[in-house]
């Protein structure tokens, strides 16, 4: 039996099928799935889309410290509990633990190191697939560098 994914995953390709594209935006093939009776609102959808409110207004918390840094203000890690994770949310200000804040700090550093990989294997694919040669430089102290570099400047001119 198909997982909820496998049948939205077959159902976005016969939409795209049905359209004559390669590509598509998510947002047109919900409108056709909804109206073609592929996707319904259950109840616990409408838990995990206002749980993903909350999650998302969470992500977006932005503060600037004495230094001129911005950072952010809310930070989550994935616990256990009883064999379950469980998201646990604090202000990098105010809360967490020192567990929590070094727990945080290697979870996201592991997130960016999966999608590192996953955007690799990506490339490496394609290159394959299609005979060409696009290049991914896994080192990203210059664009940390640049991106440090752009956010003192835009400080300096927001201050003059």
């Amino acid at each position: 039996m198909a997982t909820q994914n496998d049948q939205i995953v077959s159902d976005w390709d016969e939409w795209l099928a049905q359209m004559g594209q390669s590509s598509g935006d998510p947002a047109e093939f919900v409108d056709w799935a909804i109206a073609n009776g592929r996707l319904h609102s259950l109840a616990q959808d409408v838990k995990k889309m206002q749980r993903r409110r909350v999650t998302t207004a969470l992500q977006q918390v932005r503060r600037v410290d004495g230094d001129g840094i911005e950072y952010r203000g809310k930070q989550s890690v994935i616990d256990f509990e009883d064999g379950h994770p469980v998201s646990h949310w604090f202000d990098t200000d105010t809360g967490g633990s020192p567990r929590l804040r070094a727990k945080a700090i290697k979870q996201r550093r592991d997130a960016i190191a999966n999608d590192v990989y996953r955007a690799k294997c990506d490339r490496d694919h394609m290159n394959k697939r299609h005979g060409e040669n696009h290049q991914f430089i896994l080192d990203f102290t210059d664009d940390c560098m640049e991106k440090e570099a752009a956010d003192r400047a835009e400080r300096e001119d927001d201050a003059a």
